[in-house]
């Protein structure tokens, strides 16, 4: 109630989505931007990370996916208290929890902002979608002091396999921002103990990776990292930020010295396969004070800025540009003789993107973030519009990823019909070495973990039967190659 009534007398106050906010942020990522702005506003005692709450059942339903790539959404802790319920669960594949912010003098959690309490995860899970846990570290400084310390890290990594367990988390994100050169091999060797200390305890959960849309400081080897996280979500934003000399898109698809296109071929030119990286699009965009109604006008002052609903009712107000170079809309207007400039994502500018994600068949988008679509549905329109498949026609064992398997592989595979499905894996002696799927279902596309650990080097079938028919496929394990 405490969180509801401070969230209406800051919308009073054109304090939330309503109206967007200014940020100095010196090219700081929006991430750390809001994450901060917000921290100075909402008092912490609203978020009370002492408070037991029983251990929930899990209530994710039987109903499979019918999104044919993932849709990751961060659900901010300044979003309104009810915002959860607004969302449109059919467009969604997970929710990333936003976030456990890390305490760098132990590497435990300075706040959880919400997390111990929220019903947003056993909400998602009735409707079929998973819920992470985003950790979040911002910063050089405290991003040396984390990396460069085992016994902090492993605090960390124990930490955060209490918070799944006790809200049946499905994973974590990993958001650690203004990474120094110095800490690059130190960052890969972070991520290689979380995913084995995590998983060791949660074999099903999911470690991905937000990243930079370009590595200004040479931090990021995105090969390896790509090699060791489930996936990376590049955010895909924030080539023109609130301290920007002239106004300019948000996210670019094309034109300009950087865009989403390049940042993109940059991650899959250095080996990260497609599949295992997400492109992070922006439900918001940035409107600056300019010097005159010229496209890309110079900036006057800190631009400030504006979530899709709020930039949507401007450009409804004073007309837009959709620009044919970036592939991204922009408006210009004057309030009290100052020129503004306004540039965002709309539903067109998205659906491209979507395309962009389906030509180079990579894994599916990010969202940054989710509420701040307001009360339209156009967003979750373009989503499904792009994304949605409608329910499988023939039973079949789509891909496995990776293919031999060194360590961990994701089965997916398409269900057409209901009824009792069962999914073994045979050596070629025709032994069952393990029964991976064995219960009811409802048509749609599925994903299984697979850990090969307790198989011999070898070539196993894998066996997919439900009601509508019985297929397989080889699966190759060869953990000799790590």
């Amino acid at each position: 109630m405490q969180k509801i009534l401070l969230t209406a007398a800051l919308a009073a106050l054109g304090l939330l989505p309503l109206q967007g906010q200014a940020f100095d942020t010196l090219r700081t990522g929006i991430h750390q931007a809001e994450s901060e702005y917000y921290s100075g506003i909402l008092d912490r005692a609203l978020f009370d990370d002492n408070v037991k709450v029983p251990i929930p059942s899990r209530l994710k339903s039987a109903k499979g996916s019918l999104l044919s790539h993932k849709v990751y959404g961060w659900h901010p802790y300044w979003a309104a208290a009810s915002a959860y319920l607004s969302y449109d669960y059919d467009a969604l594949t997970h929710i990333a929890y936003f976030s456990y912010e890390v305490d760098t003098a132990t590497g435990g959690y300075s706040t959880l902002r919400g997390w111990n309490t929220t019903p947003l995860i056993d909400y998602a899970h009735q409707r079929n979608v998973k819920v992470t846990l985003t950790v979040t570290n911002f910063g050089t400084a405290r991003n040396v002091e984390l990396l460069s310390d085992s016994v902090k890290q492993r605090f960390l990594f124990t930490t955060l396999v209490q918070q799944l367990k006790s809200r049946n988390g499905d994973g974590v994100n990993f958001d650690l921002e203004s990474v120094p050169a110095s800490q690059k091999a130190n960052m890969v060797e972070f991520c290689r103990r979380a995913v084995r200390m995590i998983k060791a305890e949660l074999p099903q959960a999911e470690i991905s990776l937000a990243t930079p849309a370009v590595d200004w400081s040479s931090a990021w080897d995105y090969r390896a990292l790509s090699g060791i996280c489930d996936y990376l979500i590049v955010m895909g934003y924030n080539y023109y930020w609130s301290g920007s000399s002239t106004a300019g898109p948000v996210a670019p698809l094309t034109g300009e010295t950087y865009n989403v296109t390049r940042s993109v071929d940059t991650y899959l030119n250095a080996g990260v396969p497609p599949e295992k990286l997400l492109l992070g699009v922006p439900w918001y965009g940035y409107d600056w004070p300019v010097v005159s109604s010229e496209r890309k006008a110079a900036t006057t002052g800190t631009g400030t800025s504006r979530f899709y609903n709020a930039a949507k009712d401007l450009a409804s107000t004073y007309g837009k540009t959709f620009d044919q170079a970036t592939g991204v809309p922009w408006s210009s207007y004057s309030v009290s003789s100052q020129w503004r400039q306004l540039w965002y994502d709309d539903s067109l500018s998205l659906t491209m993107k979507n395309d962009l994600v389906k030509s180079k068949n990579l894994g599916g988008i990010g969202i940054w973030a989710l509420s701040y679509q307001g009360t339209g549905n156009e967003l979750w329109r373009s989503i499904k519009a792009s994304y949605s498949s409608a329910a499988p026609e023939i039973c079949q064992i789509t891909k496995i990823v990776p293919n031999p398997v060194t360590g961990e592989a994701v089965i997916s595979y398409s269900v057409p019909s209901k009824g009792h499905v069962t999914m073994k894996l045979i050596d070629i002696s025709g032994n069952v070495r393990a029964v991976l799927v064995n219960h009811d279902l409802e048509p749609g596309f599925y994903d299984q973990n697979f850990n090969c650990s307790g198989f011999s080097d070898g070539i196993y079938i894998c066996v997919l039967q439900t009601p509508s028919g019985r297929v397989s496929k080889k699966i190759a394990v060869l953990k000799s190659d790590r």
